[in-house]
């Protein structure tokens, strides 16, 4: 049995996040707990495996013992062997060039016999479906493959409690149903998420939040997605794909190294929202890359109201939010970021309130989900005519999630939103596309 009692989390000179946590994990007894970003889940991670005083100036009161071994007066490296955790933000967590070599460490770290690693590697990569890869540069996967490697690395780790931090963000929907028949393997599982999906019905035998500062059970709560109605009157612009074709090569796979993408005819028009969803790997990144100008096509017209534009031009008139909110942000604090674009300060302030936003926080102390508003506020302020939202969803509430997509359609946006959250597709009411092996249809 897993106890924590009175578990206090702060940074040093900081307010609590969170004070007398208690919570029993009994075996095959999964947890979820619920929060909003912000609320201290990543944090409560970091506390647990340790890394959170060892590495965050973080203050851990309070008891969290396995049995009658007391975990915290372990080191990190003694710990890891009773809880790990995997990381959100999946960028931060792949350390090594090559798929093998990042599922190969945990299990070399465990001094097993090179047979068994051969054998235990073998098993992890095609338990999460990532065999063709084992010799691919990680830097060239998608971010459901990235995700999935970062699950293999924690499997890899065997610990005793697993911490599935926002775990199903990226994945697609098939891959979350695997994901949670993998978790019924486990012994001790703690899952921590922004909202309630829809694949977590049925499986969870107890379901916390943390409100006021306090873990207490979750109430939950019915659903509203109200979807803004398309914009009337303002100005209207079109983007339009024909017959536009890219490709890119894999430089480290052996077979099936080059990926094509292929779109014979698409429009988006502004103040209208579009949905895009696929599989992990399907290309729809790519996509969003090539439609945002970070790449140019090999063949076919992309035209802004049926003006050819080329990529530096559709950089100007689509703004792109990555998966990884972190990759967009650059300066130390909010303030600086929202005043790098605003016209003058009360326009920062303005946008700050819009999203939540405190002006004097740290760029890269936020929560994941905060940096995902960060990145949407920036974007709010330049106020270009098309969108698109990779993975918008993930790490941020429902809530969050359909305000962002209002306060952009409001101001007469185009938005092409790519997820694979069920509930979301569900409600969608704009036109959806599925994209398949790098088609559109």
């Amino acid at each position: 049995m897993i106890r924590i009692e009175n578990l206090s989390v702060g940074y040093e000179g900081e307010e609590k996040l969170f004070s007398s946590l208690c919570l029993t994990l009994e075996r095959k007894r999964p947890v979820l707990i619920l929060s909003d970003p912000g609320c201290g889940k990543t944090s409560l991670a970091k506390a647990l495996c340790g890394v959170g005083t060892r590495f965050y100036s973080m203050n851990v009161e309070g008891s969290f013992s396995y049995d009658s071994l007391d975990l915290l007066s372990l080191g990190v490296p003694e710990r890891r062997s009773y809880v790990a955790r995997s990381i959100q933000n999946v960028d931060e967590a792949v350390l090594f060039p090559t798929v093998s070599d990042e599922v190969a460490f945990p299990l070399e770290q465990r001094m097993l016999g090179r047979d068994q690693i051969k054998k235990e590697l073998a098993s992890l990569l095609e338990r999460y479906d990532l065999v063709r890869y084992h010799d691919a540069d990680t830097s060239e996967l998608s971010g459901g493959e990235k995700r999935r490697l970062n699950l293999a690395a924690l499997d890899a780790v065997d610990p005793k409690l697993f911490i599935y931090d926002e775990a199903f963000d990226d994945l697609s929907s098939s891959w979350r149903k695997r994901l949670l028949s993998i978790m019924r393997e486990k012994e001790y599982v703690l899952t921590l998420g922004s909202h309630y999906l829809k694949e977590y019905d049925g499986f969870f035998e107890e379901v916390y939040e943390i409100r006021d500062k306090k873990l207490v059970p979750y109430e939950k709560k019915k659903v509203f997605f109200s979807f803004p109605s398309p914009l009337e009157g303002g100005k209207h612009h079109a983007l339009s794909i024909e017959n536009v074709i890219y490709s890119q090569t894999h430089k480290a796979m052996k077979d099936d190294n080059v990926f094509t993408l292929r779109v014979s005819s698409m429009t988006i028009e502004s103040g209208m929202a579009y949905l895009l969803e696929g599989e992990n790997g399907a290309g729809k990144s790519t996509f969003a890359r090539l439609l945002t100008g970070l790449v140019d096509a090999d063949g076919g017209v992309i035209s802004f109201d049926s003006v050819p534009i080329k990529a530096r031009e559709r950089r100007r008139c689509v703004s792109y939010l990555f998966q990884n909110p972190f990759n967009q942000l650059y300066l130390p604090r909010v303030e600086d970021e929202l005043m790098s674009v605003a016209k003058d300060r009360r326009e920062a302030e303005r946008t700050a309130s819009l999203f939540s936003l405190e002006l004097d926080d740290y760029t890269q102390e936020l929560s994941y989900g905060k940096a995902k508003m960060l990145q949407a506020a920036i974007y709010y302020i330049l106020d270009r005519p098309f969108v698109v939202f990779d993975e918008v969803d993930s790490a941020i509430s429902y809530q969050d999630t359909m305000k962002m997509l209002s306060l952009f359609m409001e101001k007469g946006a185009g938005v092409l939103m790519i997820s694979h959250d069920e509930r979301i597709k569900g409600a969608f009411k704009g036109k959806a596309y599925h994209m398949q092996g790098g088609l559109i249809r």
